[in-house]
């Protein structure tokens, strides 16, 4: 099975490595491939014409990711973005393909590396100093995730490169780090309904 996910940012970034770091333990023995646009307008404006390309040469599913926030000026809610979403896809004719999903994260990526404890402690400790963070069972109504990242990066002093980017969290860097040490079951993760529809996604006959 070959699959596509569209999604937000840049070849190689945080969003792409994440994605299919999941995906690939989702389903195993998947190709799985991640597509990203660039800014949020960017994957809106490209999502339908990329999404029937990759239909076209071969992949037999196709996931559209995006994170709520920022609102890039827009009306709040997943409502609005799926509709602004449509224009696209039913401009590209792929609206009513059976196995073209989409999956908004509330309220953006950060959100799933914030809700396992374990992977965090894991990702924040050192030998000499040890860290234990709690699961975040709310992780998805964080007002902002990626400063709550970056907080417990700088109060932790985690080394993940040179001065002066010392102590301070690298999404590049550090996002699959902690994907990577999400438990095998996904923990508190796997909880997150965003995190279970992108499950289901990739899961579920089409």
């Amino acid at each position: 099975m070959k699959v596509a996910i569209v999604c937000e940012g840049r070849l190689a970034g945080e969003d792409a490595q994440v994605y299919e770091h999941f995906a690939r333990r989702i389903v195993p023995g998947a190709a799985v491939k991640a597509f990203p646009q660039g800014t949020k307008p960017e994957l809106f404006a490209n999502a339908g014409d990329v999404a029937k390309t990759l239909f076209a040469s071969g992949y037999c599913r196709v996931l559209i990711i995006w994170d709520i926030e920022p609102r890039w000026g827009k009306p709040d809610g997943e409502l609005q973005d799926r509709q602004d979403l449509q224009v696209s896809l039913t401009n590209a004719g792929v609206d009513a393909h059976p196995c073209l999903y989409l999956v908004a994260i509330h309220k953006e990526l950060e959100a799933w590396l914030l809700a396992d404890g374990s992977a965090l402690s894991a990702v924040l400790s050192r030998p000499a100093h040890p860290v234990t963070i709690k699961d975040n069972k709310k992780a998805d109504t964080e007002a902002n995730p990626k400063k709550k990242l970056e907080q417990l990066f700088e109060k932790h002093n985690v080394p993940f490169g040179p001065q002066p980017a010392q102590g301070a969290y690298q999404p590049k860097l550090a996002a699959v780090r902690i994907a990577e040490k999400v438990p095998a079951n996904f923990g508190q993760l796997g909880k997150l309904k965003s995190f279970q529809q992108f499950g289901r996604s990739l899961t579920q006959a089409c």
